[in-house]
């Protein structure tokens, strides 16, 4: 009569597991990424940029500013961090 078993499994043997679990739930995340930008959808949050201030940053950059003081020269006006400075 066997009262119990008990089977050792390492420890690597779970963390590979949830290692292939990560990557099998992020795959199937991104596959559903790009039917959703299809249908206009985005992920994130709102946008914040309109399309004169992707103007102004296009402007700067072809004047070959850094990204870091385009950055300190653009004001978000909108969504929750409107009217600040983006860092």
């Amino acid at each position: 009569m066997v009262v119990g078993v008990y089977v050792v499994e390492p420890i690597g043997v779970r963390a590979a597991m949830s290692g292939m679990e990560r990557e099998y739930i992020r795959d199937r995340a991104l596959q559903g990424h790009e039917p959703a930008r299809k249908r206009g959808k985005t992920s994130g949050g709102d946008g914040v940029t309109d399309y004169d201030m992707q103007c102004m940053a296009l402007h700067l950059r072809d004047q070959e500013m850094s990204l870091r003081d385009i950055a300190k020269r653009l004001v978000i006006t909108t969504g929750a961090k409107g009217a600040s400075i983006p860092r």
